[in-house]
């Protein structure tokens, strides 16, 4: 049996540090309001600070008008995020003085593949019908049945 997928959020600093916020996919938001997905217990977080997107391979973190803003934490130190960004397995943030550990394991695989130059198929393009899925799988098949052959005649032939 294959393991679910564990995607999470966890508190770094502030009153509730170690604190694990496991997310599925979809929309999470972000704040001090007590109806957010990750309510975070501080004055300098807006009651709607931010929204995580999360998907299969990364999160994409957006600032939803916030005062003190969303920050990237580097080596090179901290930077605003001036808009809709992607982030991975191991990104922190800073949301109104707390620090947040993202934790996405599928981000990892992406990651590693990018840093790698790997190129691979990752998602079926369509709406998951059964059309769409068999064409996917029947072009490699036909692809791969008609080298096969060429092989053949070329090695009968020589």
């Amino acid at each position: 049996m294959a393991e679910e997928l564990t995607i999470a959020v966890r508190e770094q600093t502030g009153v509730d540090a170690g604190r694990v916020h496991q997310l599925g996919l979809g929309r999470h938001v972000i704040g001090r309001d007590p109806a957010a997905a990750i309510q975070l217990r501080s004055t300098d977080v807006s009651r709607q600070h931010a929204l995580l997107e999360v998907g299969i391979d990364a999160i994409t973190l957006t600032d939803l008008g916030s005062k003190n803003g969303i920050h990237l934490k580097r080596k090179q130190g901290a930077t605003r995020l001036p808009g809709p960004t992607r982030v991975g397995d191991g990104a922190v943030i800073d949301v109104g003085g707390i620090e947040l550990l993202i934790v996405h394991p599928g981000a990892q695989v992406e990651g590693a593949l990018s840093r790698f130059g790997e190129a691979t198929v990752t998602r079926v393009i369509g709406d998951g019908s059964r059309g769409g899925r068999g064409a996917a799988v029947l072009v490699p098949l036909l692809l791969t049945a008609m080298f096969a052959a060429l092989i053949g005649v070329l090695l009968w032939l020589g």
